[in-house]
């Protein structure tokens, strides 16, 4: 399994996990950083009102926004080998983060 940290590029502050929505960036030991918006579904209908549809780009639905889920299905979904089609690369933690080593970066 490839060993990544997850960041808050607006912090991370929830006021209810199952009704929220968050943007993360995942940053690989390779240096690589990704990046959605993780949804919970009760947020999504909220969302919605009285909408017809509802989308988002990098959209990544979770049963929750705890720490703890948000690793388990990012961990499910490298084994899975979706990650890449959820999740959108947007450079390396030079760039990004203006950092040269996986471990400079500090997970929120």
């Amino acid at each position: 399994m490839r060993k990544f940290k997850i960041l808050f590029p607006t912090g991370y502050s929830i006021d209810n996990f199952e009704n929220d929505n968050i943007d993360i960036n995942v940053v690989f030991e390779d240096q690589t950083v990704y990046v959605a918006t993780a949804f919970t579904l009760i947020n999504i209908r909220l969302l919605m009102g009285t909408s017809k549809y509802f989308w988002a780009s990098d959209m990544f639905i979770v049963s929750d926004l705890r720490k703890e889920t948000l690793k388990k299905a990012i961990n499910e979904s490298l084994k899975d080998e979706y990650f890449e089609l959820i999740f959108n690369k947007i450079g390396d933690i030079q760039h990004i983060y203006e950092c040269n080593n996986f471990d400079e970066i500090k997970e929120i």
